[in-house]
C-alpha cells in the first residue's frame, strides 16, 4: 500500500498516477463550485476527451458558469461584469460541451441540481440529471460507482504542523469520506485528492483534517485563483412583505432555515427587527394587517415577541443571514449532541442546567435512556451550562448551531 499522501507537483502528475491507479474506468465526484478542484476536474476531462478508452463519469453539485451574452449590447454589458466578478475563475471544461450536447460518448456527467435555467436547451444534461434530495447524495453518488473525490482545500500551518481544511464544502466529503475509505478495506480502488487553493478560507471545527486524509495533493501556486462572488439582489418590497409574514411564524426557541437571496435577506432583517425593535415590528405587523388577519395562527404556530429562548440555525451551508443573526440579534439556542437531551429540554422535562430534575428525568424511561450516556462529564458534551454561564450567553448575542458527534443528528432545544 502507498502511503499517503503523495505531493504532485501538477495536475497532470496526479491524474497520470490516479489513472495507474485506479483504472480506466473512472467515476469522479466533486462538490459545489467553490469547493470544485477546477484544474484537476479539467485534467481528467481533457485525459478522457483525448483517449476514448477512458470511460469518465462526472458526478457533480451544480456547476457554475460564466455569464452568457446574445448580441453586442448583452456582450458590453456582461463582459465587464464577468470579468471583474469571476475573471480569475477556471472555467470547467465540459461546462459548454454538455451545454450543447456535444459530449464524447465515454464522457458522462450527472449533476444534481443545476444552475437556474442554464440547461433548459441542452437534452443531454437533462437527461444525465440526478434528482436528488441533499440528504439522498451521499447514497446516490456511491450507488452510481464512486471511487474518485476531487476537492478543492485550505491549508494553514501551525505549531509546525500542516493542516488542511475541506473550507466551504466540508459536509459531503466528511460523510463519504469514511464509506470509501471501508469499500477500499475490502479490496476496491479508490482515490481522494486535494487540489490546494490558498484564496480559499480556512474553516475549522469538523472541516479541519491532516493532509494523510487524502491518497494525493496538489500543493503549487500557480493553482491558486481567486473566489467568484456575484452580487447580493436588492431585496423588493415584496421580499419584505412576504418575510414579515413569515417572521411572525417563527416561534420563540424554533428553528429558521434560510437560503441564498433576497428573500433570505428580507427574512433575516425581519427577524433581527422583532428581536431588537420589537415596538417597531409589532407596528409593522398592525399596519399590514397580519396580526388582524392571522393572529390565531401566529399565536398557535409562531409569535410576536423578541427570542428569549433564541433560536437554532439549519441550513445546509452558512449564509450571509446566518452570521447577522449570530452578530447582532441576541439568539442563543444550541444544538445538542444527544437525542433524549434535546427532546427532554423541548418538552421541559429538564433544563439547561444539571440539577436533580435533570437526573430524575434521566431515570425515567419515557424520557431518557436508564443510564446517562458516557462521558456524562463535562456536562458541556451533553450541551449542559451552569446558570452563570447560560446567563451571559442570553446578553451576548451569540446564534448558536453545531455538527453533532457521532452521526447523531442534532436538535434545536
Amino acid at each position: 500500500m502507498i502511503a499517503r499522501p503523495v505531493a504532485y507537483p501538477d495536475v497532470e502528475s496526479c491524474v497520470e498516477a490516479t489513472l495507474s491507479r485506479i483504472g480506466r474506468r473512472i467515476c469522479l465526484g466533486t462538490p459545489l463550485e467553490l469547493g470544485k478542484a477546477n484544474h484537476l476536474v479539467n485534467e481528467f476531462f481533457r485525459r478522457a476527451r483525448e483517449d476514448p478508452g477512458i470511460e469518465l463519469h462526472i458526478f457533480t453539485a451544480p456547476t457554475l458558469g460564466r455569464p452568457r451574452w446574445k448580441g453586442e449590447r448583452e456582450r458590453r454589458f456582461l463582459e465587464p461584469l464577468s470579468q471583474r466578478l469571476v475573471g480569475g475563475d477556471p472555467e470547467i471544461a465540459y461546462l459548454e460541451p454538455l451545454r450543447r450536447s456535444e459530449l464524447p460518448a465515454n464522457i458522462r456527467v450527472s449533476e444534481f441540481y443545476f444552475q437556474p435555467g442554464s440547461m433548459l436547451r441542452s437534452p443531454l444534461a437533462q437527461q444525465q440529471y440526478v434528482s436528488s434530495n441533499y440528504t439522498h447524495v451521499v447514497r446516490d453518488v456511491l450507488d452510481a460507482g464512486l471511487n474518485v473525490l476531487a476537492q478543492q482545500v485550505a491549508k494553514s500551518e501551525e505549531d509546525g504542523a500542516t493542516h488542511l481544511s475541506l473550507s466551504c464544502n466540508p459536509d459531503l466529503t466528511l460523510d463519504l469520506a469514511p464509506q470509501m475509505r471501508a469499500a477500499e478495506r475490502r479490496g476496491g480502488k479508490i482515490a481522494l485528492l486535494a487540489q490546494v487553493n490558498r484564496q480559499l478560507p480556512f474553516m475549522y471545527g469538523d472541516a479541519v483534517v491532516t493532509p494523510d486524509y487524502f491518497d494525493g495533493i496538489v500543493d503549487q501556486p500557480r493553482y491558486d485563483f481567486p473566489l467568484f462572488a456575484p452580487p447580493n439582489t436588492a431585496v423588493s418590497t415584496a421580499d419584505y412583505l412576504i418575510a414579515l409574514h413569515v417572521s411572525a411564524l417563527i416561534r420563540d426557541g424554533g428553528t429558521p432555515q434560510l437560503g441564498i437571496g433576497s428573500l433570505g435577506d428580507a427574512v433575516t432583517y425581519l427577524l433581527k427587527l422583532r428581536h431588537q425593535q420589537n415596538q417597531i415590528y409589532g407596528q409593522l405587523l398592525s399596519e399590514a394587517g397580519v396580526t388582524g388577519r392571522f393572529a390565531e395562527l401566529v399565536q398557535q404556530v409562531g409569535g410576536a415577541g423578541p427570542f428569549e429562548q433564541g433560536l437554532y440555525g439549519a441550513s445546509e451551508m452558512l449564509v450571509d443571514g446566518f452570521l447577522e443573526l449570530s452578530i447582532g440579534a441576541g439568539f442563543s439556542n444550541v444544538a445538542y449532541t444527544t437525542t433524549w437531551v434535546s427532546n427532554a429540554l423541548n418538552t421541559g422535562a429538564i433544563g439547561c442546567e444539571v440539577t436533580p430534575a435533570t437526573l430524575e428525568a434521566n431515570a425515567r424511561p419515557s424520557t431518557a435512556p436508564r443510564y446517562l450516556p458516557a462521558p456524562f462529564l463535562p456536562v458541556s458534551h451533553h450541551g449542559f451550562r451552569p446558570p452563570d454561564r447560560r446567563a451571559r450567553q442570553s446578553r451576548s448575542a451569540a446564534f448558536r448551531g453545531s455538527r453533532p458527534a457521532g452521526g447523531e443528528p442534532a436538535f434545536g432545544a
